[in-house]
C-alpha cells in the first residue's frame, strides 16, 4: 500500500493498513527539483485474537441430554484455545445455580444440584481476550418415588415366659421382650382384653411393662409392635391368676 501525507514541513498520515506481523513503512519527501530523502520505521502487528476456545463435555456423556435419578450431577470434559483457556464456568438455567470448574484444558466440577424435570446445563470455556464458548447438556432429573413400608415389625414377649400361657397367684404381671423392624419400631403398646386395661410400654426395640392388672381367672394380654408406616404386629400372653 502506498498514498500520499498530509502537510510538507509538518504532514501526516493515518489509517495505513498493516499486515499481521513485520510491516517495513517508508516516508519519502521530495523537493521541486526532484531531490529526495527517506526514513523508515518497522511496525510489527500483532492481530487480536478473534477466535473462541473450543469446549466439550466428556462425562457423565457426551451427548446432548442425559436422564437421571440422582439430585446432583458431576461433569467433566476439555477445553482448548490457541491462545490459552483462563476459565471454565458453568450454570444451571433450571434453577440459577452457577460456579467455576476445576481446571480449564482438563475441567471438571464436582456437584452441580438439579431441579426436578429439565435442567439446562452450559459449560462456558474463556480465553484472555474475552472470547467464549460453551457446551450445552439438558439433564431430566426424575426424584425416585417413595417405596411404601408394607413390612411389619416382629415383637415377641420374653418374660416372665416366652411359652404362651404363664400362671401367677399375684394381682399384677410385669413383662419385657424385644421388637424390630426394617425401617424402626415407633411404639410398643399393651392391653388386657379380660378388664380392658391397656397402655404403652417403655422402650421399642427392647421394651417393659411394669404392671398390667390381674382378674383372678384367665387374662389375655397383647403387646402390639408398630412402625411409622402403621404396620403392626402382636404377641400374645394368656396369664392365669390362680386364687
Amino acid at each position: 500500500t502506498s498514498g500520499t501525507a498530509t502537510g510538507t514541513t509538518s504532514w501526516s498520515k493515518s489509517g495505513i493498513s498493516l499486515a499481521s506481523g513485520s510491516n517495513t513503512i517508508t516516508v519519502t519527501a521530495s523537493d521541486s527539483a526532484g531531490n529526495s530523502a527517506s526514513d523508515t520505521l518497522t511496525v510489527t502487528y500483532t492481530p487480536p485474537d478473534t477466535v473462541a476456545p473450543v469446549v466439550a463435555i466428556a462425562s457423565p456423556t457426551s451427548s446432548s441430554t442425559y436422564a437421571t435419578s440422582t439430585g446432583t450431577i458431576t461433569l467433566s470434559g476439555t477445553a482448548s484455545d490457541s491462545g490459552g483457556v483462563t476459565t471454565v464456568t458453568w450454570a444451571n438455567a433450571a434453577n440459577g445455580t452457577s460456579g467455576t470448574a476445576t481446571g480449564t484444558t482438563s475441567w471438571s466440577i464436582p456437584s452441580i444440584p438439579l431441579a426436578e424435570g429439565s435442567n439446562a446445563l452450559a459449560v462456558t470455556a474463556a480465553d484472555s481476550a474475552g472470547n467464549m464458548a460453551s457446551a450445552a447438556l439438558t439433564v431430566t432429573y426424575s426424584v425416585p418415588k417413595a417405596v411404601a413400608d408394607t413390612t411389619k415389625p416382629v415383637v415377641t414377649i420374653k418374660s416372665p415366659t416366652a411359652n404362651i400361657s404363664f400362671s401367677t397367684r399375684s394381682s399384677s404381671v410385669k413383662l419385657t421382650g424385644t421388637a424390630s423392624d426394617n425401617v424402626g419400631v415407633t411404639k410398643v403398646s399393651w392391653v388386657n382384653s379380660t378388664n380392658g386395661t391397656s397402655g404403652t410400654a417403655t422402650g421399642t426395640t427392647s421394651w417393659t411393662v411394669s404392671k398390667i392388672t390381674l382378674k383372678t381367672g384367665t387374662n389375655v394380654v397383647t403387646i402390639t409392635a408398630q412402625d411409622a408406616a402403621g404396620n403392626i404386629s402382636i404377641d400374645t400372653l394368656t396369664v392365669t391368676r390362680r386364687r
